[in-house]
């Protein structure tokens, strides 16, 4: 997400809802069914004041039919407000890097393995010691009530339906504690790091007390990329964001600009949890971050909205997973619309995989049941794919299933 917007959310004064306990309620009153996540009402000491507007989030809950992630854009493009779409479907600049992520993957054929007498393959794999079920997990992504009246509640009780890992966004509409209630799923918790130390212990405390099993630091967004799309739309979103203190609001974005290896021992040190590093895109990079005591790095160019005509994710895996050299677990985010993206990012040194804009898609067309019907679909795409290339398990993809 662009730091233009993020400083707008840090610094809003102007809501959809009276602040992200109301967002909670218009999701209980129109979504129907019971179990949509209604997570208590955020406390006044974490959410701005706000002004009731009239920002209409799409608000169904239900299974969705997908053919292929590709096309639930434009159907998403149909129930999301025209500025909130183009604001989660934007990338920077030309959008070079944002169209490559997907270009990139088709460069990476397949080497398929028949006759191998194998059946249905086990996607189950683990990250930081927690199981999952697939090599699939969310990513973290800004103000998921610009998608869906459930905001971060919904993505992360789809999320949970699957049996995967949800990673909390520190900009989300709702508070990490009405995430972290929202689900029995496991989730690890993003931040972009203030300056004030004082601030970041807050959050960082909060988060741990919380019950979130690991921190995302990220990297590549500490001053602002070039959002043309935004520009061109004037969108700025109207909804409240929800874990900055109330004294933090009016005074434009916290975030810390000159992001060095010492704030990484500082995160290390004071929650005592492992940190990820978000926005390698350089070996250099990784392997410092493998020498710093990083417990794992994701592969990232933020979906193509920081820095335009950086590469495509995939491209610069496998030398980021040469310097690792399997030291620590390898995430990829960016571009991937298909199963056979996943296999092809396992096969070239990933761990696994995080999704983005599909999910908010997903969410968007039908709240918790939407972001489950994305990740299942992924799931499938993934299963077929394996049991087609002759490997039965996760641990069996490797360079050998690609074509040179």
């Amino acid at each position: 997400m662009d730091h233009n917007r993020r400083d707008f959310l840090a610094a809003t004064a102007v809501a959809t809802l009276a602040g992200s306990g109301s967002l909670m309620a218009q999701a209980s009153s129109q979504s129907g069914p019971p179990d949509t996540p209604t997570p208590a009402p955020t406390s006044a000491a974490h959410s701005p004041k706000t002004s009731a507007t009239t920002y209409q989030a799409p608000s169904d809950v239900r299974k969705i039919d997908i053919v292929n992630l590709r096309e639930i854009e434009a159907q998403a493009a149909k129930v999301i407000p025209a500025g909130a779409f183009a604001s989660i479907s934007g990338g920077a600049g030309d959008e070079w890097t944002k169209q490559e992520n997907q270009d990139a993957f088709k460069r990476r054929p397949i080497h398929p393995r028949y006759l191998t007498g194998r059946g249905a393959p086990d996607l189950s794999t683990t990250l930081l010691g927690t199981p999952i079920s697939m090599p699939i997990i969310t990513t973290p992504m800004a103000g998921h009530g610009l998608a869906h009246v459930s905001a971060e509640a919904g993505t992360a009780k789809g999320t949970a339906a699957a049996n995967t890992l949800f990673v909390a966004p520190l900009l989300s509409n709702i508070t990490m504690e009405e995430i972290a209630k929202a689900s029995d799923g496991p989730k690890w918790f993003q931040i972009y790091l203030p300056a004030d130390r004082g601030l970041a212990r807050e959050l960082l405390g909060r988060a741990k007390a919380s019950g979130y099993r690991a921190i995302v630091v990220t990297i590549d967004s500490f001053i602002p990329g070039n959002r043309e799309t935004l520009k061109r739309t004037k969108f700025r979103s109207p909804l409240p964001q929800a874990n900055y203190p109330a004294r933090v609001h009016g005074h434009g974005s916290p975030q810390k600009r000159d992001l060095g290896w010492e704030d990484i021992a500082f995160v290390k040190k004071e929650t005592g949890l492992p940190v990820i590093i978000k926005g390698v895109l350089s070996p250099e990079v990784a392997a410092e971050a493998v020498d710093a005591g990083v417990a794992a790095i994701q592969v990232s160019n933020h979906g193509g909205r920081q820095l335009d005509e950086v590469p495509a994710t995939i491209t610069v895996l496998p030398m980021i997973a040469d310097a690792v050299g399997g030291r620590v677990p390898i995430l990829l985010d960016s571009g991937i619309r298909r199963g056979q993206d996943v296999f092809k990012a396992l096969a070239l040194g990933a761990s696994a995989v995080a999704v983005g804009r599909p999910v908010l898609y997903g969410l968007a067309l039908g709240g918790w049941m939407g972001v489950h019907t994305v990740l299942e679909h992924l799931r499938g795409e993934l299963a077929m794919t394996m049991q087609l290339a002759g490997t039965p398990n996760v641990a069996s993809i490797s360079h050998r299933s690609l074509y040179a």
